[in-house]
């Protein structure tokens, strides 16, 4: 059986039967990959109090920074950071979308939560530590974690010269 098409170009008979081959192989593994691939949504954070603190990237308190919980996109609390960047919910139950709005220097920050004060494990003892960036910057620059050693490690990543 000849291919016309492949010997007009220079491509022999074999070669052509091989990269008939590779190129179907190819195109099924990148069909599976794609049928396959999940896209990684972050899940909401279970806390049983909305409380923590809010610093920049040199691990600096950010000091009367407006703090919200938000449901469908409007503030259902809202308080400001103490002069340590402490802040507290108190009596906030439910599912929320925790945001640190963006201030004159500051990027904001966001973070998908669930705040249930009855949870009675080591659940219960998780803060929400902040770290803003720039203020050019959007959320991506920010960042909200519930791990004390993880925050402590990124503050330290983040002021490696």
């Amino acid at each position: 059986m000849t291919f016309a098409a492949s010997e007009s170009i220079g491509i022999s008979r074999q070669r052509g039967f091989w990269l008939r081959c590779f190129l179907g192989a190819a195109m099924c593994v990148a069909a599976c990959v794609v049928s396959y691939a999940q896209v990684e949504v972050d899940k909401p954070e279970h806390i049983a109090k909305a409380e923590g603190l809010v610093v920049n990237t040199q691990g600096k308190p950010l000091a009367h920074a407006e703090v919200t919980l938000n449901q469908d996109g409007k503030p259902v609390y809202t308080t400001h950071t103490d002069d340590r960047g402490a802040f507290r919910f108190d009596h906030a139950d439910g599912q929320f979308t925790f945001r640190v709005a963006r201030t004159s220097k500051y990027a904001p920050a966001a973070k998908d939560v669930v705040v249930d004060f009855q949870i009675a494990s080591s659940i219960a003892r998780k803060r929400l530590y902040v770290i803003v960036g720039p203020g050019a910057c959007e959320d991506a620059c920010s960042s909200v974690f519930t791990s004390e050693g993880e925050f402590k490690k990124a503050i330290k990543k983040k002021n490696k010269h």
